[in-house]
């Protein structure tokens, strides 16, 4: 086979993977949003409270509960994430045995199901620690399920910042940690900002390790207090899926599907808009301080 015929094999060959990636990924868009964004843009759905043995319930607990667990959640597994991959990027030393010990704990955490830790964070942060059902039980929960993710993806950012950043920052003076908040993390702030959307879009989306330290169902809508009763709105499709007490179950789990990926691709357009903002003001003072 001549050079010319392989790449063009190999080019129809990657395409037709995309394609059929994209094409999966758009039938069950499209199967979602045929099914239940009529009822997902529905005023007296997603502003209505669940009825117990009626019809016409809405998912407005449910809905305040998703975005305050999602919020709790980074805020717990953030600051951890980051300061581990600073650690990692920037101060650990080439072969240290404490820098592997830290990957090989991140890469284990990556490779358990969700469902066990749903199980440990019943064992510990509900039972244990006397917690409860409540939002602050489920984000740790989360917030250990997503740590790998966060610290992978910014440690990976940090290392792509070329070296010669580091190399002029302290020629001028500045200090290690100065180089490192004032100039490796902001190069590295979109990468950093993908693995964080990324976080947000598992944790709209996780139930299974939820069922067990958070609530299924409420009718109140939460507060923002961390110990407050919450149910999320992937664990309520599941849960009115499997029980279907209600007799419009249907309605229900397809519209809140529609409602949750709207919500996913709220957050993903959000984050694209900020980075692209971010992006933008870092060039200006860049072009600003080249003149």
């Amino acid at each position: 086979m001549s050079p010319k015929t392989a790449d063009r094999v190999a080019s129809a060959v990657f395409w037709a993977m995309g394609g059929i990636t994209a094409s999966a990924l758009l039938f069950i868009v499209v199967q979602i949003f045929w099914r239940g964004l009529a009822t997902a843009l529905s005023p007296s759905f997603f502003l209505g409270k669940p009825r117990a043995f009626e019809e016409g319930g809405g998912v407005l607990p449910m809905l305040v509960s998703s975005v305050y667990l999602a919020a709790w959640t980074l805020i717990i597994a953030v600051p951890v994430s980051l300061g581990a991959a600073i650690y990692l990027a920037e101060f650990a030393r080439k072969g240290s045995r404490a820098a592997g010990a830290v990957r090989f704990c991140a890469d284990s955490l990556a490779s358990l199901p969700s469902i066990v830790f749903g199980l440990f964070g019943m064992t510990f942060f509900a039972a244990y620690l006397g917690w409860g059902t409540c939002l602050l039980a489920g984000a740790c929960t989360l917030a250990l399920l997503n740590l790998p993710v966060l610290m992978r993806s910014a440690e990976e950012s940090m290392r792509a910042v070329p070296a010669a950043y580091r190399e002029a920052s302290l020629g001028l003076g500045a200090g290690r940690w100065t180089t490192v908040r004032q100039v490796v993390i902001p190069s590295a702030m979109p990468g950093i900002l993908a693995g964080t959307v990324l976080t947000v879009g598992r944790v709209l989306g996780e139930s299974a390790s939820l069922i067990y330290v958070m609530m299924l169902v409420t009718r109140k809508v939460p507060s923002f207090s961390p110990f407050s009763n919450a149910a999320p709105l992937a664990s309520n499709i599941w849960y009115t899926q499997t029980e279907a007490i209600i007799p419009d179950y249907r309605r229900v789990v397809d519209g809140g599907a529609a409602l949750l990926l709207l919500l996913v691709l709220a957050v993903n357009l959000a984050a694209r808009a900020l980075g692209k903002a971010y992006s933008k003001r870092k060039g200006v003072k860049t072009a600003d301080a080249r003149a």
